[in-house]
């Protein structure tokens, strides 16, 4: 019929190419690409040089130790120097950082002491040997922090201790061995204040010590 346009065909369908060596599913419908994940590339192991003193983590990878060996030194050879070491400190009778302890020899920091030998820190001491940290003590050996103790030995911190031996945190004790956190005691006997001392006074003029 004249003035009539013809009827547009239908496109032919789009043909779908599936990839390479995998078949076409079965009814004609696209199949889905599926893709592989990707492996994770795994760093081969650090290796680090140690070269000095360090903390060293072996978790961290691989180290490789670069420092000198350690010097080695005989049993013979130990001896000897550790020999000559002591040998030379007992000849030294300097005093360092001491004031008015001119008497004493191989003390450090103390002050106002007479004759004492090796203490540290101890202040108006007399004859005392190898002590620390003690005030207005005389004839002690080995005492660390205590106070006006006489011919005590082995104690620490305590104070007002006469002939005492091995006591520790005690206070007022006369004549006591291994004693410890106590007052008042008389060869290891616990006694009134008043008591105490009394017999304490009775115990010095006839031992004969002398109070200074």
């Amino acid at each position: 019929m004249a003035g009539r346009r013809p009827a547009r065909e239908p496109a032919p369908p789009s043909r779908i190419v599936p990839p390479a060596g995998r078949a076409p599913p079965r009814g004609g419908a696209p199949a889905s690409r599926v893709v592989a994940p990707a492996r994770a590339v795994v760093p081969a192991p650090a290796v680090r040089e140690i070269r000095g003193p360090m903390f060293i983590d072996t978790a961290s990878g691989t180290f490789v130790d670069r420092r000198p060996p350690p010097p080695t030194i005989s049993r013979r050879a130990f001896e000897a120097e550790l020999d000559r070491l002591v040998r030379g400190f007992a000849r030294n009778e300097e005093n360092p950082g001491s004031i008015s302890s001119d008497t004493c020899r191989r003390c450090v920091s103390c002050m106002f002491c007479v004759d004492c030998e090796e203490c540290y820190r101890c202040t108006h001491c007399a004859r005392c040997r190898a002590s620390s940290n003690l005030t207005h003590c005389t004839d002690c050996v080995a005492l660390h922090d205590c106070a006006y103790c006489v011919q005590s030995e082995n104690c620490t911190k305590s104070n007002y201790l006469v002939l005492c031996r091995s006591c520790s945190e005690c206070t007022y004790c006369f004549g006591c061995v291994g004693l410890a956190k106590v007052d008042f005691h008389i060869l290891n006997v616990k006694y009134t204040r008043s008591e105490y001392f009394r017999i304490v006074k009775s115990l010095e003029e006839e031992l004969g010590l002398a109070r200074e």
